[in-house]
């Protein structure tokens, strides 16, 4: 058997590597502290974090070059094309990869074979899908006139395409434990994405849809050992694909519905932006965005590290719940202090940060700061819960809160973005990660009601 193969570590004992003399001396809650930073679950906590850092290291370092060296209107196009690429995100989390996650962590290794590559199958068919639509959606704009939106709408097909296909081999190696193989593939993916990035700004080649073909670049770079790395998990006698679909469908339809809900609640307001007032002010809150980036390594580590690890803990546990009760804890205590940390360094020092990152071009935006981290905080309050509920195959209250919040976004939202511009388009996500968060916390207290800690 190789080691792909092998079934995904369990991670609820102390491990091995742990000094016992030590721990045995200690109060069984230090105990458990010092587990939350040595132990092995931490130990690929810190992996999984360094994968995601260096996503979002790329994703800064893209967003600083292209903000440097092209008009702020070439920003927006990068920052709606990026954004785009997000709702493509949330229809494959909720299609294959989520599904993937909480049915296949638990999966013996035939089983997981059949199902994985049966879920690749269908992965395939929706990358295929949706870079045909947008290729032909911007072709049609182009063919209307629209000489901005259309070219860059187009140039989604490519990065549409590969970016799904490396992500989804990306997830495969973190629903059977192997973050480490995770980690390598992220670091060529995105080492590729930034040298095209460095090469293109020393030909004064750069644009929005440059930097968005960088990524495809990328990923098509890591695409081809990626499926090497899964070579294991392949297998001619797959799963039928009705009813693999159905099987993902029946979990995945409120998730979907919660990732694209989510998407429209949070991540569309920058297309509003851009829609109702420019692509210039779309590009003045990419600016700013990037500043509080690095919160994104903490939000998407956690998502893509934890939802397998707390899935197959509830699966694994007659007291499934209190086990779920237990691993937020400790989420809420090893993520809230770094993301308070970088928080506050936006909020103390905005036109420092700005001005070292742009010269002086954004800083006119630097009030936006302290609506920007209060979005973030606001955001970071629910995501763990979200992962609980993903955690527990509970997927509706998710959708029902993105709903709500799409109810905000779609009357309050608007007549923040009219009246503030890009100030509004902040303070409208704010409020509508209060909705999702008010409505996501109601919820799960009234469940935990059912059953004591």
């Amino acid at each position: 058997m190789s080691d792909l193969d092998k079934p995904a570590n369990k991670d609820l004992a102390l491990p091995a590597k742990f000094p016992y003399s030590i721990a045995d001396k200690l109060p069984n809650f230090a105990r458990r502290i010092a587990l939350i930073f040595v132990g092995q679950g931490a130990r690929e906590g810190y992996l999984a974090a360094m994968d995601q850092g260096l996503i979002s290291v790329a994703n800064f370092l893209a967003t600083l070059i292209l903000a440097r060296l092209v008009s702020p209107t070439e920003l927006g196009v990068y920052g709606v094309g990026f954004t785009s690429l997000r709702l493509v995100r949330s229809v494959q989390e909720g299609l294959t990869i989520q599904p993937m996650n909480t049915f296949g962590a638990a999966m013996d290794g035939d089983s997981f074979k059949r199902y994985a590559t049966s879920t690749s199958l269908i992965q395939v068919g929706m990358a295929v899908a949706s870079s045909a639509a947008v290729a032909l959606g911007g072709w049609a704009l182009t063919a209307l006139g629209n000489d901005t939106a259309g070219p860059a709408l187009f140039s989604l097909w490519f990065v549409f395409l590969f970016w799904q296909l490396q992500e989804y081999i990306r997830r495969i190696l973190y629903t059977r434990g192997h973050v480490f193989q995770a980690a390598l593939n992220t670091a060529l993916a995105n080492t590729v994405r930034v040298g095209i990035l460095i090469a293109l700004a020393s030909r004064d080649r750069l644009s929005g849809a440059a930097g968005l073909n960088a990524i495809a670049w990328g990923s098509l770079a890591a695409l081809l050992p990626g499926l090497w790395q899964t070579r294991a998990y392949w297998t001619r006698h797959f799963e039928n694909l009705v009813e693999t679909w159905k099987k993902n469908w029946n979990f995945g339809r409120w998730l979907l519905g919660g990732t694209l809900s989510n998407w429209i609640a949070v991540e569309f307001y920058p297309v509003l932006t851009a829609g109702m007032i420019s692509f210039a002010a779309a590009g003045a809150y990419r600016a700013l965005q990037n500043l509080v980036a690095p919160v994104h390594i903490l939000l998407r580590a956690t998502d893509t590290f934890l939802t397998p690890r707390a899935a197959r803990q509830y699966q694994e546990n007659e007291n499934g719940l209190s086990t779920l009760k237990r691993t937020l804890r400790l989420t809420y205590l090893a993520a809230g202090l770094p993301i308070l940390g970088i928080l506050s360094l936006a909020v103390l020092f905005p036109e420092p940060i700005l001005r070292a990152l742009y010269g002086e071009t954004y800083l006119a935006y630097s009030d936006g700061i302290t609506l920007m981290a209060l979005f973030y905080m606001l955001w970071f309050a629910y995501w763990p819960i979200q992962i609980a509920f993903k955690a527990a195959r509970s997927s509706r209250p998710i959708f029902l809160a993105n709903l709500a919040a799409t109810g905000a976004m779609f009357t309050l939202g608007i007549w923040m973005i009219s009246r503030w511009g890009v100030y509004g388009t902040i303070a409208g996500q704010a409020l509508n990660a209060l909705v999702v968060g008010l409505f996501l916390w109601g919820t799960w207290l009234r469940i935990g009601k059912r059953e004591p800690a």
